[in-house]
């Protein structure tokens, strides 16, 4: 008897089908097999098979807890059968359009074992079969032909250890080009196929022949490298930080590795610059933003404002609005009037929107053009909402062209505005900047607002803070709290805990009503009941929140029982029945489910941490459709990568967003993650209430841990 976790190997016969998702990649199948005809259960991601057909697996067992043993499919070959009944079988299952079971019968009858040989090689004979035209037979070689070559592929994916699912996206990413791409490249995948890393690629690219000492190798490792820690924030890697890590990750001599670097930059593919190594792109990205924001700043305009009472306009709108502006706030209308660029930064409720508005009010009453943005979706809305005027996502502001993959506002085609205000800035990162300020006409002011003791920006760079730090631009720090009057516990403990003061904890049931509470919970499994607990009637039951729609859980972690994953896995259950779903390796999407997008696709204009709500699937044309509240959008069944459930997301996901309510597990097994700008983070998001739920000793650690990314950027010393 196999034990559960042990590999197995086996053949046999697939008995039924018991469950096929529409994408035709996640099945669950009866296995008959050939040694002791004992039937098994197996299961995973793999190619199309058919009932009667002959494979040979390799997996391992596993035990679910509502059906018992069952054996996960690592690799599964179909082995053409030889006997004629299981030709028959083999051809009449509906591997074939147009070959039934009756016409499979009269084809192995007249041709018997050689029936497999005559459709691979003299497919024309079945003309002598009444009820075979040529049209017919056309149309069975075509099918079988794709069938074949399908097969094959798959075979020779497999045959490298690539999964069943990572074998169908190379499939559908390169077509008939597949085998020839992983021969040649398999580099390539780790930049093509969301989901295959360098580690896939790597192993592949060995099995393939390729050798641990090849320049080619080294060149991919080094690039990957690179991304990598693009991909963490970091627009270079200092020259020695990055023979380290090359060392380490391909093991391989130091020789070698500055071999390929030279032949790098030679091919222009990096930029070693006085100790930095760049990719080519970043690099003139870095450069060009810092070049772009001098000549703003220092190209001449004519002034309207030069000669301007402004202390008389700021006092005629202050009494229209009945808002009395300190000194700081002042400042920051005035040097929106003088200056070309200038960054205004503070805490949720220092007033910064009061501003906004104030010097929107002034230069339309001057007839003069603004534009609003902001980086997402959600961050954009707020800014309408706040403002009552249009603003936009930077994409739609550039006009982002998904055919063309380009954007339709660029240095031939500028935006024509005289202000430009951006919402949100700590989250541009420096390729988005570089596209913003390619589209920008010198003659525009910009001004940046954002916190700049938030996260920042989930792409590479540091732009907000090395503007801020650059000195270059004049920077206005607002730091009184305004919002309700300075009552909010939300806004005073973020405060408290940005200054690395310990926060004011209510435990409170929920009789009284507040706008921040704390309940104290040590152990991770309690915490998750509480959390769902909150959610099912408490929440809802005192605030009227819609527990999917107003309440957002955010998390420090993706892992453990108070992790993202678990969190999302627990609410599913509870909120979402539906049995309609579409299930992607270990992640199953239910009709209604409510979903993050975790990359940005220009194409559908979704971005990276947007979130709506799974309306339609369509099962015959493998599609389903996401709500992301102004907009509808189409994904194909494989796109599911793309997506994660979102009933709980991390904390960083969660930025330039808000939410009526949040509920922030903080336990002490987060402690590798926990740090004050994480959970100040999180607060902020928050509008109307925030419920933390975990260990007084757990928040300490984070208000204690001041740790502030160091990425490495180099546009402070830029500009």
């Amino acid at each position: 008897m196999f034990e559960i976790n042990e590999k197995v190997t086996l053949q046999g016969i697939i008995e039924k089908i018991v469950f096929k998702s529409e994408n035709n990649d996640y099945k669950i199948c009866r296995l008959k097999t050939s040694d002791s005809g004992v039937i098994e259960t197996i299961f995973g991601n793999f190619f199309d098979v058919n009932k009667g057909e002959n494979v040979q697996i390799t997996g391992e067992y596993v035990n679910n807890p509502k059906y018992g043993r069952q054996i996960k499919i690592e690799k599964i070959t179909v082995i053409p059968p030889t006997s004629d009944t299981g030709i028959e079988k083999y051809i009449g299952s509906g591997l074939i359009p147009g070959i039934g079971p009756v016409m499979a019968k009269k084809i192995v009858q007249h041709f018997g074992k050689e029936t497999l040989c005559i459709l691979d090689d003299e497919i024309e004979k079945l003309s002598e079969i009444e009820g075979f035209g040529k049209k017919r037979i056309k149309n069975i070689k075509k099918e079988w032909k794709k069938q074949a070559q399908i097969r094959d592929t798959m075979i020779f994916l497999q045959s490298l250890e690539i999964t069943p699912s990572n074998s169908a996206k190379i499939l559908k990413k390169y077509g008939d080009d597949a085998v020839s791409v992983v021969k040649n490249n398999p580099y390539r995948l780790c930049e093509d196929i969301f989901g295959i890393g360098f580690k896939t690629a790597d192993r592949i690219a060995l099995k393939s022949g390729i050798n641990k000492n090849s320049p080619f190798r080294i060149s991919a490792g080094i690039k990957y490298i690179l991304k990598k820690f693009e991909e963490d924030g970091n627009c270079f890697l200092p020259y020695d930080f990055l023979i380290s890590k090359a060392l380490e990750f391909l093991e391989v001599e130091i020789l070698e590795v500055e071999k390929a670097l030279e032949v790098l930059e030679k091919e222009n593919q990096i930029v070693i610059d006085k100790e930095k190594i760049y990719l080519r792109d970043t690099y003139e990205d870095e450069r060009f933003v810092a070049e772009k924001l001098n000549k703003i700043k220092s190209y001449k305009i004519k002034n309207i404002f030069e000669s301007y009472d402004w202390n008389k306009k700021i006092y005629e709108l202050s009494s229209r609005v009945d808002v009395v502006l300190d000194d700081d706030q002042k400042d920051a209308i005035k040097s929106a009037l003088y200056e070309k660029i200038m960054v205004i930064t503070g805490s949720p409720g220092t007033g910064k929107s009061t501003i906004v508005n104030f010097i929107l009010n002034i230069f339309e009453y001057e007839n003069m053009s603004v534009y609003l943005s902001a980086p997402t979706g959600r961050a954009s809305k707020r800014l309408s909402e706040t403002t009552g005027k249009e603003a936009k996502t930077l994409h739609r502001l550039l006009e982002y062209n998904p055919k063309s993959n380009s954007f339709n506002k660029n240095k031939y085609n500028k935006l024509k505005c005289d202000l430009l205000v951006i919402d949100e800035s700590s989250m541009i990162d420096i390729k988005l900047a570089r596209v913003l300020l390619d589209a920008l006409d010198e003659k525009t002011r910009i001004i940046f607002v954002g916190d700049y003791d938030q996260l920042p920006s989930v792409g590479p760079g540091n732009v907000l803070s090395d503007i801020i730090n650059s000195g270059r631009f004049p920077v206005i720090r607002l730091t009184k709290i305004y919002r309700q009057f300075g009552k909010s516990i939300i806004i005073r403990n973020a405060h408290l805990i940005r200054d690395g003061i310990y926060p004011k904890l209510y435990q409170a049931d929920m009789l009284e009503k507040s706008d921040f509470y704390f309940i104290e919970k040590n152990d991770q499994e309690e915490a998750v009941k509480v959390i769902l607990k909150l959610l099912q009637c408490n929440i809802p039951d005192k605030f009227g929140f819609d527990p999917l729609k107003d309440i957002q859980v955010l998390v420090p972690v993706y892992k453990g029982i108070a992790g993202v994953d678990n969190l999302n896995f627990q609410i599913q259950n509870i909120f979402n029945k539906s049995r309609e779903k579409i299930i992607r390796g270990n992640n199953e999407f239910r009709l209604y489910d409510k979903i993050i997008q975790l990359k940005n696709d220009y194409e559908k204009d979704v971005f990276n941490g947007d979130i709506g709500f799974i309306k339609e699937i369509d099962f015959s044309n493998q599609k389903f459709k996401v709500d992301f509240e102004e907009k509808k959008v189409i994904y194909d069944f494989y796109d599911a990568d793309q997506l994660s459930l979102s009933y709980a997301i991390s904390i960083h996901k969660s930025q330039g967003s808000e939410f009526k309510c949040v509920i922030i597990p903080v336990l002490t097994s987060h402690y590798m993650l926990l740090q004050r700008n994480l959970v100040y983070t999180a607060l902020t998001r928050a509008k109307e209430l925030a419920v933390v739920v975990g260990s007084k000793k757990a928040i300490g650690m984070a208000v204690s841990k001041n740790y502030v990314e160091n990425r490495f950027t180099n546009l402070k010393n830029l500009l």
